[in-house]
Order: C-alpha cells, then structure tokens, then sequence
C-alpha cells in the first residue's frame, strides 16, 4: 500500500517541479521577441480583444501602478547615488525617467495582453470582457489579489494546525497496528 501511495505521488511531484519551468519558458519567450515583434501585437486583433479584457478587468492599471512604483524606486537611486542636485534637476530627471517607463509600460502591457490571448479563445475573451464589465466582475477582480493573500494565510495556518493532529492520528492507528501484528 504505500508503494502504490508513492508511486502515485511522484507523477505530482513531477509535475509540480515542471510548472514553474514551464511558466518560465513562456516568460522567456515573451520577452525575447524584438521590439518590432512586439510592436505587432498592436494590429493582431485576438491581442486586442485581450487588451480590452485588460482594461475592462482593471489589470492595465495595477500595471500603471506598478511602473509608478519602478519610476519612484529608479528616482530614488538615482537621488542615493548623486546627492545634492537641486528640486528642478531630479523633477526633469523624473519626467525623463516617466517617459522611458511608459514606453516599457506599453511594451509590457502588449506582453501580457499576448499572454492571455495564449490562454483564451475569442469567445472566451467575450465572456471573460462581458464578466468583468459588470459591477460583480469589476468587485471580483479588485478583491481577488486580497483574497488570494488571505487564502495562502488560511491554508499555512491550516496546515500548521493539521499536521500535529494527522500525525498523531498516523501514528497511532500505526502504534495499534504494531500491538496486533506480534
């Protein structure tokens, strides 16, 4: 019995040790296309439906968010390693830096468009756009990264209170098991 159990376990395992390679790869081969492979995404229609699924679910501005996160970080290195620059240096300095992340922001914004146009068929994206247009779907989507928090927090918690209890439980019914086979 728990070979079988084994056995079982390691067609999981295996694959669980695969998926991160796997989301890799496509990472990799999304940001290895030129910037002229990119830019096509621009007319590719199935990427644009996937763009409109973006905008309508809120994702682009967690994205422009993001980059307002990397634009102050860059700012703030840049302030670190040249101190004593005047307010109007690091405000021209910060525009400059604004317009180079938005060029990025645009680029990335096309990538991950493409990447859920991978994922998703035309009427998929349908469905997915006419969701996330209603009030429920637009909710959805705005809790859906604190409920993921929260559901790994639940789920340690959970596992830290249930290990002590199934071992337990293991090792007795093994310990009872013990008594009857000598």
């Amino acid at each position: 019995m728990f070979k079988a159990a084994q056995l079982v376990g390691v067609p999981v395992l295996l694959l669980l040790a695969l998926r991160p390679s796997l989301a890799q790869t496509m990472t990799e081969q999304l940001l290895a296309q030129s910037p002229e492979q990119v830019a096509a995404l621009k007319s590719d229609p199935h990427v644009a439906k996937a763009m409109k699924l973006l905008e309508v679910s809120d994702s682009r501005a967690g994205i422009l968010k993001k980059a307002d996160g990397v634009l102050d970080a860059v700012v703030q290195s840049e302030q670190h390693e040249h101190p004593g620059q005047n307010a109007l240096f690091w405000n021209a300095f910060r525009d400059r830096v604004r317009v180079q992340i938005q060029d990025e922001t645009d680029a990335f914004v096309l990538l991950s468009a493409q990447l859920y146009a991978t994922r998703f068929t035309d009427g998929e994206l349908d469905q997915l756009i006419a969701f996330y247009s209603t009030g429920i779907g637009a909710k959805y989507f705005k809790e859906r990264a604190a409920l993921d928090r929260q559901e790994i927090d639940l789920a340690s918690a959970w596992s830290e209170r249930v290990t002590p209890r199934v071992l337990e439980k293991v090792r007795a019914s093994m310990n009872a098991g013990k008594g009857k086979a000598q």
